[in-house]
């Protein structure tokens, strides 16, 4: 998921691993109890061929659901999932093990509770399904970091490569990670895991290397089982340390539509053919149409096209992304593609419900995994179909010679009934066949097949599957309601037809042996075929609807009826059947005649044996739930770091003045959140600066969400200045006024920034490092004043070592309620306002409401719940929404599209108290408040699905006590310092009127920049410091004259005593002095500040949107510039000039590059200020403007600052030149 992943850019999901239950033994079994797996003590050979993978030299159609652990935080729940993607005929799940989810920290790795990878593995194994291993270290999947840790940012090393600090961090995740999977290795006997996939999409034409340094770490970890990828040629670089690749990734439609019919490439002619993601919906973005698009435009009609597709073009090895997309809980979302739901479109809703999607998947998957000559099949001529507005491909099994012809439309969108003919030449002879095709539909249907004790010469009808219980074998055909159908089989004699419901005619052939059944499919049509020197056939003929409902929980038993059949277990004469059932109706078993009896989710089910040889009953439907109203509001305002006399002293400094980061920081120091262990949630700033009383504005650059204003960006940041609302952005750079009335000069003043971060991008380009992007607070300065601003930060409570480790480091973020524990079960609100909803706010940044209800769900059902918050879409505010301590929601009011945000059981209790607790964040002072909250059910089903709470800590007071600290340092000295000159340095020590008196007590200046020096050097000795009292040390403080100018610095003072230390740090400037007689180039000028939409601002080169130096030569219309800055939209560049300069001269236009191209807008606004006042403001310029040459006063000026601004529609083309951009200066201030 990248800027243009048009292709199939994202996404990262691997291989399918799926095998026929009835064919090998080296199948995990479903199991009825889950107390522990079936393991088999044999080792299993794994190997492949062209054709497909075998176990034990047995053939293997891997048909494969994908499915993330790590979106369904309620580890019950994963069963619940398994069975149903078992149930859909599927033998193969799909997983990525997301690194950043295990690891909060370097060296730290959590496999408990939610993050239980062993118990994952283990309900595979349960649920009779092999597992397709993803663990990256990249994985893509519009998750996080693409995966990546937020503690891999701040490394030096590019991401995806053998950069050897990178390395050394990915071997380290995969010797924990690859620990766990080789335990569960089918090839050892002990698991279900089959296959192993190394990387995901890496796309890089050089990345031999680093592909065969994972499979070989792998391989020393103890994987045993094939090592694949899904890297094809010619994208990939080759394949090389893996058994086999598969085809491009298929994602053959986007949500709005339009789709088509993939064309695989096979990579390897000796391998077998696997398609590791096949699309069965799409993401969505912030503010897109919702995921019940996807299922429109990628519903029955799309699977029955494309997935049929893909199999006859002999893939053998198929997985669908996604199967079950779940829930972006917490700060899981990368959040330029997805929002909190990755619903996804699947066939299994977020709130694991099932609909017309998974009912073909069915369809589909009971055929491909109980038909073994799919297994082995080689392209054969079609016959010619009479009509051209219809296509046929076919295979066959070279050694059984079994047929399959998939049809369909030409063209696959076109929506006609037609109805074409053709002569099929199958194993058993020629026939002419008559098929209708009615609206967007594919069909593949089967000639010459040993369809258990039968033989099927062929039908029209397409087969589902068909089973053998004691002497009789079942068959199950569809099609379209309204359609006819044609089915052949051949015996030695004339059979004894019998149609036991609905209608068909039977023909017999005694030339050929050839009894002939024609329908019209309408129903369930039951046919007994008794002799013919066969045994007995029991034919269903139904409906896709009819279809649908059949189950095959294992190998000879079929089922009709309820929502879901999870397990089948045979004692005795008995039948015990598990699974769900949304309404009362009949439950019909096809099994042997041994069975008499039918237990339903354990209770006996009154049952008679039919005409069909079936047992026939009924099961009850659920009870009707009403869920409790959301009452009994209590709400607190929080957002005391914008108070001036909030105390910061416990938090970070943001001092460090070099940064690994490949995106240079736009002002010193480095204000990067991720460069002080705050990788997630909100973050807040505080910065402190003395007024001089000629500050103009203040300058701020963010980036929250994406620099790429043209897309849906939902970051935003508010800003208080001395307490006062100065305003929110969402865009990245933003300078808000300052009022002389609201600045104290000569004192202290504060800045509190709060950014809501909303998570790193993806790395999918692999040349990107894109994971690194900044986030949070990149650029900040003031204008018309030399003050330097000197700020702390402060994330979530703990940061990389997160105080509640069950929910984790990514639940949470830096918000004053998050840290104090308001998110919480047991927190106590009982002094907080009370209050109802929807509600009004006013007062800008954070209000807390909360609100608890008890939960009474009837026993033996599951019922699925979210939360839903109605509300005016005018309205200028964003949510988090916190159920039982968990983050399940990010809501933006006037953004969308998600409203309903499900639960999953375990952190929703079903038989207990619940808190939800909904952080509101006003963004603008006016339309703050929450709008109306309810529960929403969004399923109810009877079931045997047993879900425990999941466990987590309530609030105690003990860990969310307010941080402080001993004693707090300020440290006084001048914003700008000039080399050989001297300085005064004041270092003062406070302590609290509540805390203890520090005994003891000195004063130091530590960690000087190099050649600086301080008398006297050693500490300052000041005795006792009582509480509310304050001492304070001073030093001479001398620059040495070689100091480089234009240089920012820190100064650090300490006051050490018994029991500890503190320090406190003081930010400076080394000034340059002015700039000298004559032109000034301002490419040649160091930058005071710089920020940029993309990239850096270049110098001498137009923008290239990544890496320094990566753009082309500077034209405007024709005309090239060998000097100047090229800049993107939204920019920012400060250049020094001491009020020595005159005139500033550029010509600005948008980069000649961007015209003609229609891949987005082009519209900027060019701005110029003299220290902080606006001298220049050309409009609005788009690619038709000509070149624009500013001559502009700068007389006096001391600061110069060049502004490019969106112009309000996006930023995707505004690639904005300052060509020949230069001052003109007389010398001398």
């Amino acid at each position: 998921m990248k800027l243009m992943k048009l292709l199939r850019t994202v996404l990262s999901t691997a291989l399918a691993a799926v095998l026929l239950a009835a064919l090998t033994a080296a199948v995990p079994a479903a199991r009825a109890s889950a107390a522990s797996p079936a393991r088999s003590t044999a080792v299993h050979q794994v190997g492949y061929d062209k054709y497909s993978v075998t176990i034990d030299g047995r053939r293997v159609m891997l048909w494969s659901g994908e499915f993330h652990y790590w979106r369904l935080p309620s580890p019950d729940l994963w069963r619940d999932v398994l069975q149903k993607i078992k149930a859909s005929g599927m033998n193969a799940v799909s997983i990525y093990f997301d690194w950043a989810y295990h690891s909060p920290a370097r060296g730290t790795y959590d496999f408990t509770g939610v993050r239980d990878v062993d118990k994952l593995l283990d309900m595979a194994q349960e649920a009779g399904l092999y597992v397709i291993a993803r663990p990256g270290p990249y994985i893509n999947a519009e998750t996080d970091g693409g995966g990546f840790p937020g503690w891999l940012t701040t490394q030096k090393g590019r991401a995806r490569s053998t950069d050897p600090d990178y390395l050394d961090a990915a071997h380290e995740w995969l010797r924990h990670i690859d620990t766990v999977l080789a335990r569960h290795q089918v090839s050892n006997g002990t698991g279900p895991v089959l296959l192993y996939q190394v990387e995901n999409e890496l796309y890089d034409p050089d990345g031999r290397a680093y592909m065969v340094d994972l499979s070989k770490q792998a391989r020393s970890d103890g994987i045993t089982v094939p090592l694949v990828g899904n890297e094809p040629e010619p994208q990939y670089a080759g394949g090389e340390g893996l058994d086999f690749v598969g085809a491009l990734d298929q994602y053959n439609a986007f949500c709005q539509g339009p789709w088509w019919v993939p064309e695989l490439t096979r990579p390897d002619a000796t391998k077998p053919l696997a398609v590791f993601e096949a699309g069965t919906g799409w993401f969505q973005t912030w503010g897109d149409t919702g995921y019940d698009k996807c299922r429109q435009t990628m519903g029955p009609a799309y699977q029955k096209i494309v997935n049929k597709a893909e199999i006859m073009q002999g893939t053998t090895i198929e997985n669908l992304y996604m199967t079950y997309g779940g829930t972006n809980w917490g700060w899981l979302a990368d959040p330029r593609q997805v929002y909190t739901s990755y619903d996804y479109g699947a066939p299994i809703t977020e709130a694991r419900q099932t609909g017309a999607d998974y009912d073909e998947l069915k369809r589909q998957g009971l055929f491909y995994t109980t038909t073994a000559p799919l297994t082995k099949t080689e392209p054969v001529d079609a016959p010619a179909s009479s009509d051209a507005a219809v296509s046929l491909m076919a295979r066959a099994n070279p050694d059984t010679g079994t047929q399959f012809l998939y049809l369909r439309h030409a063209d696959a969108t076109a929506g006609s009934d037609t109805t074409t003919g053709f002569n099929w030449q199958t194993p058993d002879g020629t026939y002419p066949v008559s098929v209708r095709l009615n609206g967007q539909t594919g069909k593949i249907l089967v000639a010459g097949y040993d369809l258990g004790g039968q033989r099927l010469v062929y039908s029209t009808s397409e087969l589902m599957t068909s089973t053998t219980a004691d002497d009789r074998d079942v068959a199950l055909l569809y099609g379209a309601d309204g359609d006819p159908g044609q089915t052949v089989l051949r015996y030695a004699s004339k059979p004894t037809v019998t149609v036991l419901d609905g209608t068909a005619k039977a023909t017999w052939d005694a030339d050929r042996g050839d009894l002939k059944l024609d329908y019209t499919h309408s129903g369930l049509t039951r046919i007994l075929i008794h002799g013919g020197g066969r045994r007995d056939l029991t034919l269903l003929i139904g409906t896709d609807d009819q279809a649908a409902d059949f189950w095959r929980p294992d190998g000879s038993t079929l089922v009709r009826g309820t929502e879901l059949v999870r397990t089948a277990t045979v004692q005795g004469s008995t039948l015990a059947l598990t699974g769900d059932a949304s309404k009362a109706g009949p439950l019909e078993v096809f099994a042997s005649s041994t069975v008499r009896n039918v237990t339903w989710n354990g209770s006996r089910v009154t049952v008679r044996r039919t005409a069909s040889g079936s047992l026939l009953g009924s099961v009850p439907g659920p009870k009707d739930v009403k869920l409790p109203q959301l009452t009994h509001w209590k709400k607190s305002a929080e957002t005391p770091e914008a108070a001036p006399a909030f105390d910061d002293s416990s938090w970070t400094y943001a001092d460090k003045l070099t940064t690994d980061n490949p995106t240079q920081p736009g002002t010193l120091p480095v204000l990067y959140q991720d460069e002080y262990g705050s990788h997630y949630g909100y973050v807040w700033y505080r910065g402190h600066f003395t007024a001089s009383g000629t500050e103009k504005s203040l300058s701020l650059t963010a980036n929250a969400t994406n620099p790429d204003t043209s897309s849906r960006a939902v970051g935003a940041y508010s800003v208080w200045i001395n307490g006062k609302f100065a305003g929110t952005s969402e865009t990245g750079r933003h300078t808000f006024p300052l009022d002389p009335g609201v600045l104290h000069k000569g004192a202290d003043n504060v800045v509190s920034v709060l950014v809501g971060t909303m998570g790193h991008n993806e790395d999918f380009a692999y040349d990107s490092d894109d994971h690194k992007q900044p986030r949070g607070l990149t650029a900040a300065y003031l204008s018309g004043s030399d003050a330097r601003i000197t700020w702390r930060i402060q994330g979530a409570r703990g940061g990389e070592q997160p105080v509640d480790t069950a929910r984790g480091a990514m639940n949470t973020g830096g918000l004053y309620g998050e840290r104090s524990g308001w998110t919480l079960p047991g927190y106590p609100d009982q002094k907080w306002k009370d209050t109802s909803l929807p509600a009004s706010d006013t007062t800008p940044g954070i209000a807390w409401y909360r609100t608890s209800f008890t939960s009474r769900m009837p026993a033996g059902q599951d019922v699925s719940v979210g939360v839903t918050i109605a509300d005016d879409g005018t309205r200028d505010y964003r949510a988090l929404i916190y159920v039982n301590g968990w983050l399940m929601g990010q809501y933006v009011n006037d953004t969308g599209p998600q409203h309903t945000f499900p639960v999953p059981n375990g952190i929703l209790r079903a038989d207990g108290r619940n808190t939800i607790a909904i952080a509101s964040w006003n963004e603008d002072g006016a339309g703050g408040g929450l709008g109306k909250v309810t529960l929403t059910q969004l399923g109810n089903v009877t079931s045997t699905l047993r879900v425990a709470d999941v466990k987590a800590p309530s609030y105690d007071p003990a860990v969310y006590a307010r941080q402080a600290t001993a004693a707090a340092v300020g440290v006084d000295a001048p914003d700008t310092v000039e080399p050989g000159g001297t300085y005064q340095v004041t270092a003062t020590v406070a302590v609290p009127r509540t805390g203890r008196a520090l005994r003891r007590t000195a004063l130091s200046l530590k960690g000087l920049p190099d050649g600086w020096t301080a008398t006297p050097q050693n500490p300052v000795q000041v005795g006792t410091v009582k509480p509310g009292a304050t001492a304070e040390a001073r030093w001479p403080l001398d620059v040495p004259a070689d100091q480089a100018t234009d240089a920012i610095l820190v100064l650090k003072a300490t006051a050490s005593f018994n029991g500890g230390s503190v320090t406190g740090e003081k930010v400076v400037a080394a000034q340059p002095p002015p700039l000298t007689a004559g032109e000034h180039y301002l490419s040649d000028l160091p930058f005071q500040s710089s920020s940029n939409g993309w990239g850096p601002v270049e110098r001498d080169l137009s923008n290239g949107e990544n890496a320094e130096g990566d753009g082309l030569p500077l034209a405007l219309h024709d005309t090239t510039y060998a000097k100047g800055l090229g800049t993107h939209a939204a920019s920012s560049a400060q250049v020094w000039l001491g009020g020595s300069c005159t005139t500033f001269h550029a010509a600005l236009g948008l980069d000649q590059e961007t015209y003609g191209r229609s891949d987005g807008p082009a519209t900027v606004d060019f701005t110029v200020l003299a220290d902080g006042e606006q001298v220049y403001d050309s409009g609005t310029v788009d690619r038709d403007t000509e070149t624009k040459a500013i001559d502009v006063d700068v007389s006096g000026a001391r600061q110069l600052e060049l502004v490019v601004s969106d112009a309000g529609d996006g930023n995707a083309l505004d690639h904005a030149d300052w060509a020949d951009a230069k001052v003109t200066c007389g010398g001398g201030a």
